[in-house]
């Protein structure tokens, strides 16, 4: 599959990944009582030095520093790309979360947290990062940068800044953006040849295999917990219940990490 194709299912899969999220977690009884409970067992602490980071100002930075590294690499498309996954991520979040998508009042809380903020942050400028950053340095950056996406969405569920589905929604906004935005990236270019020039869309393609199992392995392990909550012997346990929740997010950052890596594992461009 060429790298257009592998983008345009990238984009609708997630992009039908994010409405059902939102619906499931927002829209229904039970969503929004499973999620409540969820809230209810974080230990709700606003010290958080990593969540901190995400204010308008650094996120500007963040966006300038990321365009000069693609400038300087003279990777005028993936400026491109990279500028439209940060800004528009983050603008249509915003949008989404306040004028456009509405929670109904089967809680107490009916105020709209969906999608997160936080995570569409976080997740832009990695995945930004991951595409301006030179070819035979993207396998080595974008593990870390994916683990910070993790810490980050289990931080959110832990310290109870958001629901599950504020976080997966923000990761699969950020990853439905990213992909449309690739997807419409020249095909005409420079190309890499060579066995040397193979080497980094190999480390990509690998990379992408590893991270995917380990994404559904945390998603493993949060189905094992929530069952061993509800009907098992840890049913009164409330660590259980985040832990679960934690795991789940941490699962969905690393299998999108996982989609990029094989989004751009596709392309021949040096």
């Amino acid at each position: 599959m060429g790298s257009r194709a592998r983008s345009i299912t990238t984009a609708v899969v997630a992009a039908a990944g994010f409405v059902i999220a939102f619906f499931m977690g927002v829209q229904t009884h039970l969503g929004q009582r499973v999620e409540d409970r969820v809230l209810d067992s974080s230990i709700y602490s606003e010290q958080s030095p990593l969540l901190a980071l995400v204010t308008i100002p650094n996120l500007a930075i963040a966006l300038a520093v990321i365009v000069l590294i693609g400038l300087v690499r003279r990777a005028w498309a993936d400026v491109m790309i990279a500028a439209v996954a940060l800004g528009v991520s983050n603008v249509l979040g915003q949008l989404l979360k306040h004028q456009i998508l509405q929670r109904p009042e089967f809680s107490l809380d009916s105020v709209n947290t969906f999608p997160s903020g936080h995570t569409i942050a976080f997740t832009s400028v990695s995945f930004a990062l991951v595409i301006v950053a030179p070819h035979v340095a993207r396998p080595v950056i974008l593990p870390i940068v994916s683990a910070i996406i993790a810490v980050v969405c289990a931080q959110l569920v832990v310290f109870g800044w958001h629901r599950p589905s504020d976080i997966v929604g923000g990761v699969l906004l950020v990853l439905a953006v990213t992909a449309a935005a690739n997807a419409f990236r020249p095909q005409r270019g420079r190309f890499a040849r060579g066995a040397a020039k193979a080497r980094p869309r190999r480390a990509l393609s690998i990379l992408a295999f590893v991270s995917g199992i380990a994404g559904f392995a945390a998603l493993a392990v949060a189905g094992v917990l929530l069952l061993l909550h509800v009907a098992g012997p840890w049913d009164g346990t409330a660590w259980t219940l985040t832990a679960a929740a934690a795991s789940g997010v941490i699962g969905c950052a690393v299998a999108a990490s996982a989609v990029l890596a094989w989004m751009l594992s596709a392309r021949r461009s040096a």
